[in-house]
């Protein structure tokens, strides 16, 4: 799938590194498969990391844990699925201001329309498996604006779309599944987001929008 380029008046430095850590960071926060297995294993995801994410500035204060002890499909469930509780919800919609009842519901709210909007432009089917929202998809669409070097759309999408990843952090700091990979990858992802939207001079959420955005998902997950 691809994004046509856009014409900006907003620019971003090493827009090709930026497309590979979001896509990296990505396939990170998807149901774990054999190759993202294999790449913690092998080294190359830790290699790729840190080759991303010091090309684009971004700091890691370790690198990526092993999981050699661990079930990493379990700890996913354990950590976004709710097989354990409390849990931290992966999508944007329940993170999100709804404007009508929310009758479906964690899922389902205004993120998730708009992303099968951007993808049914791009003539993309989403996957069964993940709501339109997840953060997977997100970040992949994200990708794409800046692959496309689309820098107007993307800073647009990371201050309306990703405003909810730092109360997506909160909750997971606060839940019981200890999936230690899976925390690794979303303490990257703030720091990385944090970045990215210094990068393109877009605003962040302030503490009382990130409170109320915990508190709306804390709300609807139990």
């Amino acid at each position: 799938m691809a994004v046509s380029p856009r014409n900006n008046t907003m620019q971003l430095d090493a827009p090709d590194d930026w497309a590979a850590l979001l896509a990296l960071l990505s396939n990170c926060l998807k149901h774990p498969d054999e190759s993202l297995r294999t790449a913690i294993a092998d080294g190359s995801l830790e290699a790729d990391l840190a080759a991303t994410t010091r090309a684009v500035g971004v700091d890691r204060t370790s690198p990526v844990p092993g999981v050699e002890d661990r079930d990493v499909t379990e700890d996913y469930e354990a950590l976004f699925g709710a097989f354990r509780q409390p849990f931290a919800p992966p999508a944007a919609s329940p993170y999100k201001e709804w404007y009508e009842d929310r009758d479906g519901g964690l899922m389902d709210g205004p993120p998730a329309s708009r992303m099968e909007d951007r993808y049914e432009a791009l003539d993309v089917t989403i996957p069964e498996a993940y709501p339109p929202d997840h953060v997977s998809l997100q970040l992949e669409y994200a990708s794409l604006l800046a692959e496309a070097a689309a820098f107007d759309e993307l800073a647009a999408f990371v201050e309306m779309e990703l405003d909810w990843i730092d109360a997506f952090g909160t909750l997971v700091d606060d839940s019981a599944a200890e999936a230690p990979f899976h925390r690794y990858c979303v303490d990257v992802l703030i720091t990385a987001v944090a970045a990215l939207r210094a990068a393109l001079d877009v605003e962040e959420p302030s503490d009382a929008q990130i409170d109320r955005m915990s508190e709306r998902a804390l709300s609807q997950r139990t």
